[in-house]
């Protein structure tokens, strides 16, 4: 049986629900100082930590998220993009010079990307997207101009809305450095070479294929190679070699695996650089996604594959011999994620299982590593719950990988929650899991399940997927359970689902269709009406609507539509209200707890609020929190803390007995 909360450790479980508080290091160019964000109650604060351990705070945004911290190639600033929690809508700022002196480069509308310049660190260019347009235009920023608008000072807070700027569009506002430079062309992704020149972009052609426009100039610009629909998920654009001559891209297939090419930006001929026989390229999102690029040459120089943990390969011997002693262990898998100017020194991360990440300085030429800090200092020296390997056959014979966590105290078989990871097309992964160790301290086993459609096994296991919503996607979760009882983990009668987005969608439906099997489900942010989802997709996912389309109805090339309009749909409208969790809600749902952030911009909060409405009507016991401040993931340390103290009581009503 759980542990009551009271007789447990609380400060344990609170360290555990609080937002990792040290993320997204970056190494200055010369490799003395590391900047990096801290998270507390209030929300994210830049700061700065020097070669002598010191650290301050530089600014903080307390009511906003922060992605994409860089120093320019000088190191004399910071740049960020900022925008409210949940709206995935940014700002872009920066702190320049000694002083870090505060600025807002583009308010207004949302600034998609930006590029750094490798020879004149005051330049950068971005691409905007204007609040009224889907489309995006190219703006070079000067830093050293001196009229950008203030952010407010060094370490202020501005309090979400109030860090400056003048509110106009970028082009329009000539108070700061920022000029237009490329007016919208339809691209979904701009493609900007190192001299900071627009050299074309990626866009969605009407059948779902990516197309990849090169050229000198835009005006000469065209098609050098088409990215079919169903490898849409594995492509991703690194950018140009230093003489601008090859384009870097991760690309995949309807067969084979996702690997490294250099595309010739003239003639559009790919060259494989990496490729592995049975796995994708990809790496642990806190790092880079698989590739790694010697900062001296531009050249790429490390790839890496994950299978249960993470396997580097090196492609130069100088790269081979950095990385010979950053082979995963038993204890840790060490991920690099970033490195100095002259490739002297490393900034790489130990991920582990049982404790928070441990940042250290790297040096890859005597392999000596000196700790910096950790991302949760306040579980330091704790003991938890180690991540073991969970690998079955599913019942129509193909392999499923993933994970289990077993709780340090009691005996087996547990009482089980079944953490649906989201994508579909992600993966789980070998790494400290924070909700998997909070159940684990409750006395809860955890099952991590890669099922058919998880990302990073080949292009044939991810399409497998297609058309398995509520499949044999859903199968795979099943039969994860059923090997779990077979090897005598997992209590048959106290089995739970929880998952967000995709892996939240899963849990409903199991809680709609398998009341044998699953006892109560936890579903953030879940699409409940396939139907809905298929024909009328949000806005969000507008550009990619055919490839999701094509995930969800099964639609392949020379499929033959079942309902016989001829529209090449592999399911029709019966099978997909069967697979709704909207369409198979009945009396006889298990008991639910919901969770959804009012902000998300990728399932209307509307669309679950009608669930929760049904589900209460037809008597299903409903548990319903909705987060003003959020989006489509539950971020900040109180919201985190109020979901989770009802997901323990949740569990205890439903799980316990």
């Amino acid at each position: 049986m759980t542990v009551p909360a009271a007789t447990g450790d609380v400060r344990l479980r609170q360290a555990l629900l609080a937002a990792e508080r040290d993320t997204s290091p970056r190494l200055s160019p010369d490799g003395r100082s590391i900047a990096f964000l801290r998270t507390g109650d209030s929300g994210p604060e830049v700061w700065l930590r020097t070669g002598d351990g010191a650290e301050r705070r530089l600014a903080a945004h307390h009511a906003e998220a922060i992605q994409d911290l860089r120093w320019t190639a000088d190191g004399s600033a910071l740049l960020y993009r900022r925008g409210p929690r949940g709206r995935e809508s940014w700002t872009l700022s920066g702190l320049r010079g000694a002083t870090f002196e505060p600025i807002t480069i583009s308010s207004g509308g949302s600034v998609t990307e930006y590029w750094l310049s490798a020879t004149d660190p005051d330049a950068l260019v971005y691409s905007h997207r204007d609040a009224r347009s889907r489309g995006t235009r190219l703006f070079r920023a000067d830093l050293a101009d001196s009229g950008w608008a203030s952010g407010g000072g060094p370490g202020r807070d501005s309090d979400g809305d109030s860090g400056g700027g003048s509110g106009g569009a970028p082009g329009e506002d000539r108070s700061g450095g920022s000029r237009l430079i490329a007016a919208d062309r339809g691209f979904h992704r701009w493609l900007v070479d190192g001299g900071l020149r627009p050299r074309g972009g990626t866009r969605f052609a009407v059948d779902g294929s990516t197309e990849i426009v090169l050229g000198d100039d835009l005006d000469t610009a065209r098609t050098v190679l088409t990215v079919p629909v169903d490898a849409t998920p594995d492509l991703a654009v690194y950018g140009f070699s230093r003489d601008g001559e090859r384009l870097f891209l991760l690309i995949g297939g309807e067969t084979g695996t996702r690997r490294l090419v250099a595309v010739g930006s003239r003639d559009g001929s790919a060259e494989t650089i990496f490729a592995h026989p049975e796995l994708d390229v990809g790496g642990y999102p806190i790092g880079n996604d698989g590739v790694w690029f010697d900062p001296v040459t531009g050249e790429p120089d490390l790839c890496a594959v994950m299978d249960q943990r993470l396997r580097y390969h090196g492609l130069t011997g100088r790269a081979r011999a950095g990385v010979a002693s950053l082979a995963a262990t038993d204890e840790h898998s060490a991920v690099i994620l970033d490195r100095s100017a002259d490739d002297r020194t490393w900034l790489i991360v130990h991920v582990h299982d049982d404790g928070p990440i441990a940042y250290h300085s790297y040096d890859p030429a005597t392999s000596k590593a000196e700790p910096l800090f950790v991302n949760r200092p306040d579980l330091v020296g704790r003991e938890l719950a180690r991540l073991e390997d969970f690998c079955f056959t599913a019942g129509d014979g193909v392999a499923i990988s993933g994970y289990a966590m077993r709780p340090r105290s009691g005996t087996p078989p547990y009482p089980t929650v079944v953490l649906v990871h989201g994508g579909p097309a992600s993966r789980d992964l070998w790494r400290f899991h924070a909700d998997a160790q909070y159940l684990a301290s409750l006395g809860y086993l955890s099952l991590h399940v890669n099922y058919r459609g998880s990302k990073g096994f080949g292009a044939a296991f991810r399409m497998a997927g297609y058309g398995e919503w509520g499949g044999l996607m859903q199968q795979d979760l099943y039969d994860a359970v059923a090997s779990g009882v077979t090897s005598g983990l997992v209590d048959p009668a106290r089995v739970a689902f929880c998952g967000a987005s995709y892996g939240g969608y899963a849990a409903l439906l199991a809680a709609c269709t398998r009341q044998d099997l699953v006892r109560c489900a936890i579903a953030i942010s879940p699409p409940c009406d396939l139907v809905s989802f298929t024909e009328r997709p949000p806005a969000y996912w507008q550009p990619l609507a055919v490839l999701l389309r094509r995930q969800v109805l099964g639609a392949r090339d020379g499929d033959q539509a079942q309902d016989g309009d001829g529209d090449g749909r592999c399911l029709d409208e019966r099978v997909l209200r069967r697979r709704s969790p909207a369409q198979a809600l009945d009396a006889s749902c298990a008991p639910l707890l919901l969770a959804h952030g009012v902000r998300d911009p990728r399932v209307p909060v509307a669309e679950v609020d009608r669930f929760a409405d049904r589900a209460r009507d037809l008597g299903v016991p409903v548990r319903y929190l909705r987060f003003a401040d959020e989006g489509h993931h539950v971020r900040s340390n109180p919201n985190r803390q109020t979901l989770f103290t009802e997901i323990e009581r949740f569990l205890e009503t439903h799980l316990d007995v």
